[in-house]
């Protein structure tokens, strides 16, 4: 009898342990329940998605058309338009041509069309020495074409041309300067 007695006691006050522990974390719950938690923070209305770091890759009958990398991206279903931050688009090229790789701070990917609207301190280099800085620029993906309004300097090897507006053909790299056109080119240098 003495064991029962022992068990029951032990049972008794395991049990108002447990009820007092439950009862006090309730307490706390109920008491701290006016701090927000701490979480992901909310998306303005017209963003149904938020990434932080993407890739996009564009290919064409197996062959890879340019490679799209992005900070922070933010899927805007309505439009149909991720916003991008830290863009950064990458042209594969030949061994003569080399790879382009066109910088911005800002961008709209049209997700339709895989058309990219850039905009912010806009840089393109080659791996050949070509480079070309403007500050707005518009990739149309079906034609493979980079165009502008804007201001516009580009360099490769001993040349610069300035002016207002550019088209720059990827696949090819052909470029037009279509206003107020300024070139300098420099002298070959001595052996």
């Amino acid at each position: 009898m003495v064991k029962t007695n022992k068990i029951r006691h032990i049972l008794a006050v395991v049990i108002v342990l447990t009820t007092l522990y439950l009862a006090a974390a309730l307490a706390i719950r109920l008491v701290g329940g006016n701090e927000k938690e701490a979480g992901l923070p909310k998306l303005p209305r017209n963003i149904d998605l938020s990434l932080k770091t993407l890739h996009y890759a564009e290919t064409r009958e197996g062959v890879k058309k340019w490679d799209l990398y992005a900070d922070r991206g933010e899927y805007d279903r309505q439009r149909d338009v991720t916003l991008l931050t830290g863009v950064r688009i990458v042209f594969p090229g030949t061994d003569k041509t080399g790879e382009i790789t066109l910088r911005s701070d800002k961008a709209e990917y049209f997700n339709a069309t895989k058309d990219v609207t850039l905009t912010g301190n806009i840089n393109a280099r080659s791996t050949s020495g070509m480079e070309f800085t403007t500050g707005k620029a518009f990739y149309r993906a079906s034609r493979q074409l980079v165009v502008t309004d804007d201001r516009v300097r580009f360099r490769d090897a001993r040349f610069i041309v300035e002016g207002v507006g550019m088209e720059f053909l990827v696949p090819t790299r052909t470029l037009r300067i279509l206003n107020d056109v300024r070139a300098t080119i420099a002298p070959a240098p001595k052996d």
